[in-house]
């Protein structure tokens, strides 16, 4: 019943906001038609004495907007008196026209004398017109006060009211919900604690613990609910441990699979290029030019394969668990690696800028692939019509070291950040060599190290590739084998390799 006296009151109200928005929109055109009423007497004054056309542009403004506000009004009356004196409204306005202004306006066009004009103006028609007028437009404006007053009294009283209701209403349901919580918390309390007992025991993994009956309809349904999901946990989980299993089987079989065949192409490769080698030698220019151009495209068929099978061979090797972990100097790895590019930066006149880079517990072999494909990529996509610009840089945050390997090549469209990390993905033509697998090897290794990598590039400005790696390795708990000393990095600044 409260509800109902509730939702009636909103209505009730919202419906004498509408009343009273309503009154104020009439309220406000009452007022416009009657500051129209006077510009049209103003502005036919003015022009009557002065003989000045401008008057005439108030005068027409005025009679156009008089027309238009009188039709917004009828369009919203309340009561048949109101539309009544609406049209009162608007036939005297209209017989004023046509009886004084119009009339006066030829006179006064026609040469006539401004006094003669006035004597129409003032006239007892004239005037009488004009008063009737403004009578009813203020009869309407005084109807319509007193109807926006009453329905903002009803809406104010009517919220009260509501407001009383409905307060009422929330200590009245307050107080049957305490009684009803009094009497049945304590044996709610008795059978919950039981309940969570029991739920708690098969949280902890006894999935085929039987909850007891429980007296209470809502708890038991929450039991069986309970017992149910028990039972699918425990069903998936042996079903998650056996697709676990497969899935490991199957990634071991794909990665010695791999590994197997690209190992095993190599020989057959090798043989085939050895011997497009040896025609290439023993009959150049002794064929036609067809054939020196096949041999060509062999060869370089050849290399491709050559380089395919490598990066094949090395994201199977990054992938592969049981890793050995120990301190790894990057700042010497980092050394190594452009003194093995040497020749090819000094090729390119490469400007490089190489930080202060720390030691750091990791996987050499894979560090080493991190920075040796970063690096070449800089050298590979430089950009031609600049010098080659390298920089790598660490910095070190509290729980890993961030590194950032920049360069000033052609860069790479923002569409393509995500791309280019996975495996045979390649963005540029083919006139530069690559399997489109070494970033791919890149992101892996980074990951085995517990990692992240990102890039951010600017075509035609250069790119930046940002990786993390942890100070703590999620295997540190496991290995703790040393570093063989034939993989240890070796010593040696870049300027000392290149001296060599």
């Amino acid at each position: 019943m409260v509800i109902c006296s509730i939702i009636w009151g909103i209505d009730y109200s919202v419906r004498q906001a509408s009343a009273l928005n309503s009154a104020q929109q009439r309220l406000s055109i009452i007022n416009q038609i009657t500051h129209n009423v006077l510009d049209c007497e103003t502005g036919l004054q003015g022009y009557m004495l002065t003989g000045n056309r401008q008057f005439l542009g108030p005068y027409r403004k005025a009679q156009a907007e008089l027309q238009r506000n009188i039709g917004l009004l009828k369009a919203k009356p309340v009561t048949v008196l109101q539309y009544q004196n609406i049209q009162q409204v608007h036939f005297l306005m209209n017989s004023w026209r046509d009886q004084v202004a119009e009339p006066l306006l030829r006179v006064r066009q026609n040469g006539g004398s401004p006094p003669g004009g006035l004597e129409l103006l003032s006239s007892e028609q004239g005037t009488t017109l004009i008063d009737q007028t403004q009578q009813v437009l203020a009869a309407l404006e005084t109807d319509e006060l007193s109807r926006r007053e009453e329905a903002m009294v009803a809406s104010n009283s009517t919220l009260l009211l509501t407001r009383l209701l409905a307060v009422s209403g929330l200590l009245l349901a307050a107080a049957l919900i305490w009684l009803a919580a009094l009497r049945s918390a304590q044996a709610l309390s008795k059978v919950l604690g039981e309940f969570n007992r029991d739920v708690t025991h098969i949280a902890q993994g006894h999935y085929d613990f039987q909850l007891p009956r429980l007296p209470i309809t809502e708890v038991q349904q929450l039991g069986d609910q309970v017992e149910k999901m028990a039972t699918a946990v425990r069903e998936r989980e042996l079903s998650l441990q056996r697709s676990n299993r497969e899935l490991e089987r199957s990634n071991r079989e794909l990665e010695q699979f791999a590994y197997i065949a690209s190992h095993d192409l190599q020989e057959p490769l090798r043989t085939i290029g050895s011997y497009t080698e040896l025609l290439a030698k023993r009959y150049s220019h002794q064929l036609d030019d067809r054939a020196d151009k096949y041999i060509r495209f062999t060869l370089s068929a050849t290399h491709r394969l050559k380089l395919l099978i490598q990066d094949l061979l090395a994201f199977s090797r990054v992938r592969q668990p049981g890793r050995v972990m120990g301190l790894v100097n990057i700042q010497q790895l980092v050394d190594t690696i452009l003194a093995d590019l040497s020749t090819t930066l000094e090729m390119s006149q490469a400007e490089l800028d190489i930080g202060t880079l720390p030691t750091l517990r990791g996987n050499p072999e894979l560090l080493r692939h991190i920075f040796q494909n970063l690096l070449s990529n800089a050298i590979k996509f430089r950009d031609p019509q600049r010098p080659l610009k390298i920089g790598v840089y660490a910095v070190h945050l509290p729980t890993t070291w961030e590194f950032s390997v920049t360069d000033n090549g052609i860069g790479i469209e923002a569409e393509y950040f995500e791309r280019i990390f996975g495996v045979f993905q390649r963005l540029s033509n083919n006139q530069v060599d690559g399997s489109g697998i070494g970033l791919a090897v890149v992101r892996t290794a980074i990951e085995r190290h517990g990692g992240e990598i990102s890039v951010s590039s600017t075509p035609g400005v250069g790119s930046t590739f940002t990786f993390t790696l942890p100070h703590i390795l999620p295997t540190d708990d496991q290995d703790h084998l040393p570093l063989p000393t034939s993989i240890t990095v070796p010593v040696g600044a870049l300027g000392e390799a290149e001296g060599a």
